[in-house]
């Protein structure tokens, strides 16, 4: 069990520049931690990165931490979490070749939205361009996709305001 006013005075010392505090911290909850890093990242290498990136946060952001939020166990399992989650390798869907996104011909589009599209990322282009040109649901998408639904939700909302703002310059 850890002892949380323990972690949170360490968190304060550590915002105070003490590096034994910080070692001290890490003896104490690295390994959890470590876990957290683990199970998101599956890689015992980008795991081991992870912890130690967001030790780094934690050093430089313990003054931040504020125990009438919540726990000092949870404010360093959140920050580590992000940092793993950010490391996580990106998805590289590629389309089956029947649900190519189409070539934008300037016969038929508008010289100007071709340009916005060609700015999106691949990703993103590839989504708006099968769900507002060929229709498909966002869950149509995920299957095609072969990502999870939340994230194909994402690249068609990031990707139909990126194209937003594109054309409104």
């Amino acid at each position: 069990m850890l002892d949380e006013d323990r972690l949170a005075a360490l968190l304060r010392a550590i915002a105070a520049g003490d590096r034994a505090a910080a070692g001290e911290l890490y003896g104490l909850i690295g390994g959890k931690l470590y876990g957290i890093a683990l199970r998101i990242l599956r890689d015992h290498g980008l795991a081991q990165d992870a912890v130690q990136e967001g030790f780094l946060k934690i050093w430089r952001n313990a003054h931040r931490f504020d125990a009438a939020k919540g726990t000092a166990s949870t404010w360093v399992a959140v920050i580590v979490r992000r940092v793993a989650l950010d490391r996580q390798p990106k998805v590289t869907a590629q389309l089956p070749p029947d649900l190519e996104a189409p070539r934008v011909d300037l016969d038929y589009v508008h010289p100007r939205l071709k340009e916005c599209l060609e700015e999106l990322p691949q990703l993103h282009r590839n989504a708006v361009v099968l769900m507002y040109v060929y229709g498909l649901s966002h869950s149509e998408l995920a299957t095609a996709l072969g990502a999870p639904l939340g994230t194909v939700k994402s690249w068609v909302r990031r990707g139909s305001a990126a194209l937003k703002e594109k054309l409104e310059r």
